[in-house]
Parts: C-alpha cells; structure tokens; sequence
C-alpha cells in the first residue's frame, strides 16, 4: 500500500549510494522480527540522512529550492561513513548511525540559517513531533527551528525501524552487523515526508 504523504513538508536530505541503501533496507527487513511499524525501501520509506525537516508552502516552494542550490554552491564532494547501531528511546527508533564531521555540522546549520524563513509556522509541527513528551530542550529546538534535531541533538543517521509500543530491543538489535561502508556525499536532495518523517517521495536533488 502506498503510504500517506504529509504534502508540503519536506527533508532535506543525504541520499546514500545503492551500496549503503541496499545494506540499509537489508537491516531494516531483520527488525521486522521486533516488531517495527515498517521498513526501508527503495520506492518508499527511503533510505536518507536527514539534515533539516521544514514545511514550506506551495508558493514559496520554488524560492526554497533556489536558496538550497545557492548554499551548496560552494560546496566539494565529501566523504561520510557508516558507525554503529543505537536507538532513540524518545521515538522508539533504530539508527544506522553516520560520521558526524565539522563540514557536515556546518552544512547542516547553514540550512536552517537560510531556509528557516520558509518555514511554515501555521502547519503545526508541533503534533507531529509530539513535543509535549521531548525533553525541555528539545522542545525549544522545536520552538525555534520546527525541529528538534540540532546542536547536540543533530546526530545524523539513516533510521532503520520504528518499534512498535513497546516491542523487544536491546541488546539483540545493537547486536546486528553494521558495515563500516563508506560514501561519497556530493548531493542533497528534499523528500517529501510521511510517518515516522521517513522519505517517500524525492522531490528535487540538488548537486554540490
């Protein structure tokens, strides 16, 4: 079944190669056995390294785009690798954990500097992220920049599963083989987002 697209708002993303899609939707399938609310494909639920989370309206959709190509302007082609796997206790999540390097952090913050003004206030995020059971402080990431996932919280990851309730994890699924593979970055892409903000649709992709 084709899942539901939350329709105007989008990640800005990292799109791994086939190699590193394809042991990712590999895991994905093993944390079926645990109970997750679904897993990774190549159509939908899309494999993807998220940088920043942002809705932005249809009008203004157009000018967002050309603000992205202007920040990656100046950007060369990088290199990130695979880690390890850990989970988000917050959101019952299983994460394909990444490198997270100084030209990364910048990029990352550079985005919402010069995309935050396209942001959406009226399309109610908040519910989405289920703000009111997050920490303080990653609420007022929330509060600030539509997003909980900065400074400290920006730990960037393909997110392999969602466990359902209180399904089995621990130290069976921090047990599971992750390659320590290596890719070339020298893209971003935006997806348009659907539950657990996974990726279903790609949108754009923009080259460095």
């Amino acid at each position: 079944m084709k899942p539901r697209i939350w329709k105007n708002y989008y990640d800005v993303v990292i799109l791994p190669p086939k190699n590193v899609r394809d042991h990712a939707i590999t895991l994905s399938k093993k944390l079926e056995k645990y109970g997750t609310t679904w897993s990774l494909g190549e159509k939908y639920f899309i494999p993807h390294i998220s940088l920043y989370h942002i809705p932005v309206p249809p009008s203004r959709f157009n000018d967002f785009i050309d603000e992205l190509k202007r920040i990656v302007s100046g950007y060369a082609p990088r290199t990130l690798a695979l880690t390890r796997i850990t989970q988000l206790e917050q959101y019952h999540a299983i994460l394909a954990m990444t490198e997270n390097p100084a030209w990364l952090k910048e990029l990352y913050r550079t985005i919402i500097k010069c995309t935050h003004t396209y942001f959406d206030m009226k399309y109610g995020v908040n519910e989405l992220w289920g703000k009111k059971h997050l920490p303080r402080t990653m609420q007022k990431n929330i509060e600030a920049y539509g997003t909980p996932m900065v400074g400290r919280y920006f730990l960037p990851h393909i997110t392999l599963g969602v466990l359902q309730g209180n399904g089995s994890s621990g130290e069976e699924i921090e047990k599971m083989k992750l390659k320590p593979l290596r890719f070339n970055v020298d893209a971003i892409a935006v997806c348009e987002l659907g539950r657990s903000f996974s990726c279903q649709r790609i949108v754009r992709k923009i080259f460095f």
